[in-house]
């Protein structure tokens, strides 16, 4: 006890030398702005994600330039037909594919006459010169080329077949 009463008065005495630091509030605040500077140094600053819409691209129908032209023998029972037939098709397509789909038609060309004038042979005479047997066959060949040239698959082709444009249609 006799020690602490000693270290009371040398405080006492010291009082006036005694070193003045800053006060609390102070130190509080120079600590905070170093921490705040070290966050804002420290830490990257946050990215916002901006989600960007996919493009929305339409189906177009394109016309293909080529025509496919065919002279041919339907069937008959008696005598000899004679048929000429000329046709560009339509397929559609969407707008980024464009390119793709003509590629897989253009390799393709060539089997696309013979698959045509297999269905074209494998008609008669009668069913030719009727409306109802015109577009049977016309159904018949868009079937026969989106085939070929996309494949058999709906979910997935680059494009399809879908209308014929006459050019030349002759049966005698």
């Amino acid at each position: 006890m006799a020690e602490d009463k000693k270290k009371e008065a040398d405080a006492k005495a010291e009082g006036g030398k005694k070193k003045k630091g800053l006060p609390p509030i102070v130190m509080i605040a120079i600590g905070a702005i170093v921490g705040g500077a070290g966050v804002v140094f420290a830490i990257p600053p946050k990215v916002k994600e901006v989600k960007v819409a996919e493009p929305v691209y339409e189906q177009i129908d394109v016309i293909h330039p080529d025509q496919i032209t065919q002279q041919f023998n339907p069937k008959s029972k008696a005598g000899r037909g004679v048929g000429s037939v000329g046709f560009k098709f339509v397929y559609t397509v969407r707008e980024d594919q464009e390119g793709e789909a003509f590629e897989l038609i253009k390799s393709h060309w060539e089997e696309a006459s013979s698959k045509v004038l297999d269905v074209l042979t494998n008609r008669s005479m009668e069913e030719l010169q009727s409306d109802a047997g015109l577009r049977s066959l016309e159904k018949d060949v868009i079937d026969e080329l989106d085939r070929l040239f996309f494949g058999i698959k709906k979910e997935g082709k680059v494009a399809r077949v879908s209308k014929l444009i006459w050019q030349k249609r002759l049966f005698q």
